[in-house]
């Protein structure tokens, strides 16, 4: 039995504004509880619509700010800001924000050029320092006031890393270093955690689709709600904002795509917001890390065919296997 599984939580994400994170924000917000979060993002645009119009009903638990988080004196001001909304104390902390773009775009796009020194840099910069100074800059609001009582399981933080950690397309080091950087530092971190009663854990997604969790999806979301709002006149707003997501997401892959994966389907923002309500609420979970790729990691072909196999120049591929 969890005596802390039901409370309510004061929560602060990073990377709200699109994507996963918003996709995060939405379902936290949603759940019988009165949870509230801060979001921090530096898409100054995109993060007013999400905080303002798409999670309009959840108001006042939910606010924001815009930070640049490789600046550390950001990092501080933004988590000096989250604490002051959410009361003085932060019992999570997900560590979403980060590059998003996995392969180098400058130079001739390879680690031969030694232009991808700079993108190298801000690699290490946003996806593993900001993640480091953010949970640095949280102990104080997240610090456990009662460690004499083992039914409060004190504060929680939570990097989102990638399945990119273990596997790897051609021309990411930055992107696959850096996450995998991030699993390092949530075991690192766990056992550090101990004294001040954190936990610390990892969520690794593999292929989620959530090009269409940002304004312009919302934008198409309704143009496809107002075609079909008679015949589904009966389903609330949120249901009915729901159906249009799942809509567009199933759009957008080929069967060949969904296939990829054991589950069956590529994933949803849902898929990992999910996960991160149940770490969240994990009492005896940390130093971990929760790999959610629809199991096509395990998959020694992932494409589900012999395309694997045939070389480049179409002959058949060598195979040494010791």
């Amino acid at each position: 039995m969890s005596f802390h599984y039901s409370g309510d939580k004061n929560i602060l994400l990073t990377g709200g504004a699109r994507g996963i994170g918003r996709a995060i924000a939405r379902h936290l917000l949603s759940l019988p509880k009165n949870h509230k979060i801060f979001i921090v993002d530096i898409d100054e645009e995109e993060l007013k619509y999400s905080c303002e119009t798409h999670l309009k009903a959840y108001h006042p638990r939910v606010s924001y700010c815009v930070a640049d988080l490789g600046q550390p004196s950001e990092i501080r001001e933004a988590v000096h800001k989250a604490a002051d909304f959410l009361d003085g104390h932060v019992h999570v902390l997900i560590n979403n924000a980060g590059i998003a773009r996995s392969n180098w775009t400058i130079g001739n796009g390879t680690m031969a050029d030694p232009a991808t020194a700079e993108q190298w840099d801000e690699y290490i910069r946003i996806n593993l320092t900001a993640p480091f100074l953010t949970s640095q800059a949280i102990i104080p609001y997240m610090h456990n006031r009662d460690r004499s009582s083992l039914l409060y399981e004190g504060g929680c933080i939570i990097h989102i890393s990638s399945f990119r950690a273990y596997q790897s397309d051609p021309n990411c080091e930055g992107y696959s270093a850096t996450k995998a950087g991030l699993l390092g530092l949530t075991q690192a971190m766990a056992v550090s955690g101990q004294q001040w009663g954190i936990r610390c854990n990892a969520i690794s997604p593999g292929w989620v689709s959530v090009k269409h969790e940002c304004r312009e999806g919302d934008e198409e979301a309704s143009q496809f709600d107002m075609a079909f709002s008679q015949t589904d006149e009966f389903l609330t707003i949120e249901a009915r904002a729901e159906r249009e997501r799942m809509r567009i997401w199933a759009g957008r892959h080929t069967p060949d795509e969904h296939a990829q994966h054991p589950a069956g389907r590529v994933g949803r923002g849902e898929d990992i917001a999910e996960a991160v309500e149940y770490v969240m609420n994990a009492g005896f979970m940390s130093g971990q890390e929760l790999i959610l790729d629809g199991g096509a990691s395990r998959k020694k072909n992932p494409k589900g065919d012999n395309s694997w196999f045939v070389a480049p120049d179409g002959k058949p591929r060598s195979m040494n296997i010791d």
